[in-house]
C-alpha cells in the first residue's frame, strides 16, 4: 500500500531523471498520458510496483505499491496481478484509462506460501501456482478459488513440494515446470513437465529429463523461463542458481501438442558456452528469465560469478555486478554478449522487445548507475535512456 516513507523517498531522491528527453519535463506534470509499462525497484529491503511511460520518465514514483523484499507483478485485462512473496498473497489493482494505478479490487491470501505464477485461460479462469503440492484454479476477476488440480503424487520423497513454477498456455494446454523444492533455492535433479488440458482440468502427462535440473524458477513472475519458438516450448533451468552443486543447466524443448522433450536437443549452457572475455565453458553460469521470442532470439542476462571470482555469500552478493546483458539464439545455440554493462543479480529482471524490435533494459551497474538502456539488434548499438535512483527490476508492458 502506499506509505509516507514512499512520498518522503520520492520527495528526497526524485525517482528518475530523463536522459535526453525534452517532451518529459513539460508534458509530464499533469500524468493526463497513457503509461505504457508496470515497472518495480528496490531499495534492498523494500520492493514498490507502479507504472510508468518511457517518454516521461520524470513521473515515475507518484503512485507505487509497497510490497516485501521480493514480488512479482504480471498485467492481464487491465489490471496488475501483485505477488508479496514475503506474506503468500496476491492481488489485483484496477488501471485507470491512462494506466495510472487504482485501487486493489480483489485479494487472495496464502499466508506463508510462496505463489506467484498466473497461467490466464481467460477473464473468469486462471491456474496459480507456487511452492504448493496443487495448482489452485481461481477466478481472475475475484481471486476466488474455484478448484484446484492435484499435483502431490508427483512429489518426490525428498521435495518440501512438487512446486508448479513457470509455464505457458498453449493450443489448449497448459505446460508447468514441477520445481520439487528440497528449499527455497534449491530444486530437483530433473526437469519435469505436467503437461495439463485446460478444458478437462487433468493432467495428460509429465514430460521428465534427466539432462538438466528442474526447468522453470519460483520468482519467474512473466513466466519467461518457458518460450514458445519455432513450433516449440524452449524450457530452461538455472540449476538452482548454483545453490545445488552439481546441477546440470541448460535449454531443452518440447515440440507443442506433444508430450515429451525432444531427444534430439539440449544446450548446456555451462558447459557449452564460452564468450570471449565473459565466460568460459566450464564455469558455471546462468540465466535471468529472458523475453519471450522474436524468432528463435531472445534475451536476459548471464550471471557469470564464477568467471568474475565471486560467489554468493549474503544478500549484498545480489547487489554485485556479475549479469551480463546478451541475445540468444535458441534454435542455433548461439549467445553474444551485448554493449552495456554488467548489472547486479537484483536488477537483471528487467528487459523487454518492444514493438520495433529494439531491447529495452533495466540495469543496476557500477558504470552507469541504475538505468534503463536501449539495444537495437540492427545497429548492434545501445543507449542509455534513463537514469532512476533505485534499483530497475520488472519492466512489463501494458498491453
Amino acid at each position: 500500500m502506499k506509505t509516507k516513507f514512499m512520498a518522503s523517498l520520492i520527495v528526497s531522491l526524485g525517482l528518475l531523471a530523463a536522459c535526453g528527453n525534452d517532451s518529459s519535463s513539460s508534458s509530464g506534470e499533469d500524468g493526463d498520458y497513457k503509461r505504457d509499462f508496470a515497472t518495480s525497484i528496490s531499495t534492498g529491503e523494500t520492493m514498490f510496483i507502479g507504472t510508468m511511460s518511457l517518454d516521461h520518465t520524470d513521473d515515475i514514483g507518484t503512485d507505487y505499491i509497497e510490497v516485501g523484499t521480493r514480488a512479482g507483478v504480471v498485467y492481464y485485462d487491465g489490471s496488475l496481478f501483485i505477488a508479496d512473496l514475503d506474506v503468500g498473497s496476491i492481488a489485483r489493482y484496477s488501471l485507470d484509462e491512462n494506466n495510472k494505478i487504482g485501487s486493489k479490487t480483489a485479494e487472495l491470501s496464502i499466508p506463508g506460501v510462496w505463489v506467484n505464477h498466473i497461467y490466464f485461460v481467460n477473464e473468469e479462469k486462471a491456474y496459480l501456482g507456487g511452492m504448493l503440492d496443487s495448482l489452485l484454479i481461481i477466478n481472475p476477476k475475484t481471486m476466488k478459488r474455484t478448484g484446484a488440480i492435484d499435483l502431490s503424487k508427483y512429489k518426490n520423497k525428498d521435495a518440501l513440494a512438487v512446486s508448479p513454477g513457470t509455464g505457458v498456455i498453449e493450443d489448449g494446454r497448459l505446460y508447468v515446470g514441477l520445481l520439487q523444492n528440497v528449499s527455497d533455492y534449491a530444486t530437483g535433479n530433473t526437469a519435469q513437465v505436467a503437461i495439463i488440458d485446460i478444458k478437462k482440468d487433468k493432467v495428460i502427462d509429465v514430460a521428465e529429463d534427466d539432462r538438466v535440473a528442474a526447468v522453470g524458477s519460483l520468482d519467474d513472475s512473466q513466466n519467461q523461463a518457458f518460450i514458445v519458438a519455432d513450433g516449440y516450448i524452449y524450457c530452461y533451468s538455472n540449476a538452482s542458481w548454483g545453490y545445488a552443486p552439481g546441477q546440470v543447466d541448460g535449454f531443452l524443448r518440447i515440440k507443442v501438442g506433444e508430450t515429451k522433450f525432444d531427444k534430439d536437443y539440449a544446450w548446456l549452457v555451462t558447459k557449452d558456452v564460452a564468450i570471449e572475455g565473459v565466460t568460459k565453458k566450464g564455469n558455471f553460469k546462468y540465466l535471468s528469465p529472458t523475453t519471450y521470442a522474436n524468432g528463435t532470439k531472445v534475451y536476459a542476462f548471464l550471471n557469470v560469478m564464477v568467471d568474475l571470482q565471486q560467489v554468493w555469500t549474503d544478500m549484498d552478493s545480489y547487489h554485485n555486478n556479475t549479469c551480463k546483458p546478451v541475445e540468444i539464439d535458441l534454435a542455433k545455440k548461439k549467445m553474444k554478449a551485448l554493449p552495456i554493462n554488467y548489472s547486479s543479480s537484483w536488477a537483471s529482471y528487467g528487459k523487454y522487445i518492444d514493438d520495433d524490435g529494439t531491447v529495452i533494459f533495466a540495469v543496476s551497474t557500477e558504470e552507469d548507475g541504475n538505468a534503463y538502456f536501449r539495444y537495437d539488434p540492427k545497429t548492434e548499438k545501445a543507449e542509455k535512456i534513463a537514469d532512476v535512483k533505485q534499483i530497475p527490476m520488472w519492466i512489463v508492458p501494458l498491453k
